[in-house]
């Protein structure tokens, strides 16, 4: 007799693990059917042990364990896929059942019994390495298509993993026409049908196949995969914004050692952990790192202090304008990047100088709209006020709105080239996916116009294009985040990458050497200068954060702060307020836990954790610990 624990595959029960008696044993990652209340359904096995090996944990059970009638397990998960989640979950202070559910398909999960079982593994005899690649879109995917032909050569199959839609979207472009019947894509934009189908065939094919996908597709167990590729690796997409807060490059690369894959992480700009082990030797370049980002296009640096007398804010330089003229008697295409949307991201009071901020979340309300229809909006909750509000402090009307976001650039430019097409790509013009698509595709067909975005444009330029400029991201610099300046180096890099005559920067901090250091593309540069800033304040890489959350009434926020200092008493732990304090009427606190690289996972704090309220928010090697 076996004792199993597994998680049933049922609506309202989420990643509950229960436990069961089983006549048979079954591998963890198969799935059995077992009762749940008065019905039978699907569940997925965490762990499987004999009745004589389980025997204190069944005599300190105080309910009666239910026996499964019929133990016959089916195997849709590879051992080494459960394996490689369950150091995920430890890792990242969750349990295996939270961690599958985020790494597994829900389709995958509910249309089991539609699904092939899971071959065995194929045992590769050559030792397994990690590499990285840093090169141009274009070199670092001519060398993915040489090592997939290699890789078929060899009768292994290759899993590229990719942070979003749209980098599928821009891999697929890549491949050559011998490798498309071959190549099986998944995300989360595909029907139930597509995926169950998709699936199936992806395990069915005798031959070598490329799967690409985005990570929670890693699951799907290919016995041949020789190969692991994390693309766009700098991506923060990878790194899931909800509990229990896993990132899927780590997943990869877990999964990777488990079968015994060579594991490969490209990008033109590599995060700076990774240069950073790539130079500790943990991973190995796989050819020669290209520290210097190339671009065939000309770049300027505008001071946009020299316009301080000139009786007002200048938005758009001269410079500026006349990229724009020339853009449009090229019939060109030109992308503007501004850091935030709406037309003003912040507005203060002239009179106690006290920040507008929503009365239900404590974010600054960002100024929206035309003419008579201006409101603001609090990006954060989504209400919205009155344009004629007043000050909340002191009750004035003299408000003055700061900064630059899409909006105002859109409207600078109608106004200074009426004549020209101005598209404006942000969360508020392109709420879903599918529109953002339909206004990108519109810019490129309409020569000589311009695209006004965020962040989020970036997402959706798949193409060179003639002239593109960074209308302001100051705004950045002001938001401490010890990722910041690499964030911003990122996005320069970026817009260079994909410019092919000119590329222009305005800013009124010309002297912030990421600044230059980007307009350059000088990685190298770049790495040295910021690795040293994070060894000297004990950043990542040479430090592992820890940041547990916890919301709610401003007293019993406080309080629960007090108890986390008890419950992991023996570490420091230093809690202040998030950088909103109040998200949708509740009080939010982050507490941080700073630990030396090689201390985590510690195994008495990691148990502390997981005793924790699930109240509490556990996100390790948080994207920003504000």
């Amino acid at each position: 007799m076996f004792l199993l624990k597994a998680i049933p595959i049922a609506r309202g029960v989420g990643a509950e693990i229960l436990s069961y008696w089983s006549g048979t044993e079954a591998l963890p990652g198969s799935v059995v059917r077992v009762p749940l209340r008065k019905r039978t359904v699907g569940a997925l096995v965490v762990s499987c042990e004999s009745a004589a090996d389980a025997k204190n944990e069944i005599k300190s059970l105080d309910f009666e364990i239910r026996k499964i009638s019929n133990p016959h397990a089916k195997a849709i998960l590879s051992p080494q896929f459960f394996n490689a989640a369950s150091v995920s979950a430890t890792y990242y202070g969750s349990t295996v059942g939270s961690a599958l559910f985020e790494m597994v398909p829900q389709v995958i999960l509910s249309e089991f019994e539609a699904l092939p079982t899971a071959k065995p593994l194929i045992v590769r005899k050559k030792p397994r390495e990690s590499f990285a690649l840093q090169k141009s879109d274009d070199d670092r995917y001519g060398h993915y298509k040489s090592l997939i032909r290699e890789r078929f050569a060899r009768k292994e199959s290759v899993f590229m993993v990719m942070p979003t839609v749209e980098d599928i979207k821009k891999a697929c472009s890549y491949f050559e026409k011998g490798i498309e019947p071959y190549t099986y894509i998944f995300h989360s934009g595909l029907s139930k049908n597509d995926v169950v189908k998709r699936w199936k065939a992806a395990l069915e094919d005798t031959h070598p196949i490329i799967i690409v996908a985005t990570g929670a597709f890693l699951s799907l167990p290919r016995h041949d995969l020789g190969l692991i590729i994390v693309e766009h690796e700098n991506s923060r997409s990878y790194k899931i914004q909800s509990r229990p807060f896993l990132d899927m490059r780590f997943v990869a690369e877990k999964l990777a050692k488990e079968i015994g894959a060579d594991l490969l992480l490209g990008d033109s700009c590599l995060r700076v952990e990774t240069l950073w082990r790539e130079e500790e030797g943990e991973i190995v370049e796989y050819a020669p790192l290209s520290m210097r980002s190339l671009s065939t296009a000309r770049d300027t640096l505008v001071d946009m202090k020299k316009y301080k007398n000139s009786g007002k804010i200048k938005i758009l330089s001269d410079e500026f304008l006349a990229l724009a003229k020339k853009n449009k008697e090229e019939s060109g295409h030109m992308f503007v990047f501004a850091g935030r949307k709406g037309l003003a991201p912040q507005t203060i009071c002239s009179d106690c100088e006290t920040t507008l901020t929503c009365n239900r979340c404590t974010a600054p309300l960002v100024l929206h709209g035309k003419d008579e229809r201006r409101f603001f909006l609090c990006n954060r909750c989504g209400k919205r006020f009155d344009a004629h509000t007043t000050c909340r402090n002191c009750q004035s009307w003299r408000l003055a709105t700061l900064g630059i976001g899409t909006e105002r650039i859109e409207e600078e430019l109608r106004e200074a080239m009426p004549e020209t097409h101005i598209f404006r790509l942000d969360k508020a013009s392109a709420p879903t996916h599918k529109k953002a698509l339909e206004l990108v595709e519109e810019w490129y067909s309409s020569p000589g116009s311009i695209l006004v975005g965020t962040e989020l444009a970036l997402l959706y330029l798949d193409r060179p294009i003639d002239y593109s400029a960074i209308a302001t991201l100051d705004a950045f610099f002001s938001i401490p985040d010890f990722r910041i300046n690499e964030k911003i180096f990122s996005i320069i890099v970026k817009m260079r990458s994909i410019t092919q005559k000119h590329f222009l920067l305005q800013t009124r901090n010309p002297e912030a050497p990421v600044l230059a250091l980007g307009v350059k593309g000088n990685i190298i540069d770049f790495y040295r200068e910021e690795i040293e800033e994070r060894k000297q304040f004990e950043f990542p890489p040479y430090s592992t954060f820890i940041k547990i959350s916890y919301s709610g009434k401003k007293e019993d926020v406080l309080e629960a702060m007090d108890k986390l200092k008890v419950s992991c008493a023996g570490w420091t732990i230093d809690v202040f307020p998030a950088f909103i304090a109040t998200v949708k009427g509740e009080y939010v606190m982050h507490a941080l836990i700073k630990l030396s690289r090689k201390e985590w996972p510690h195994s008495e704090l990691l148990d502390r954790l997981r005793q924790l309220s699930p109240a509490y928010a556990v996100n390790v090697d948080p994207e920003s610990i504000l």
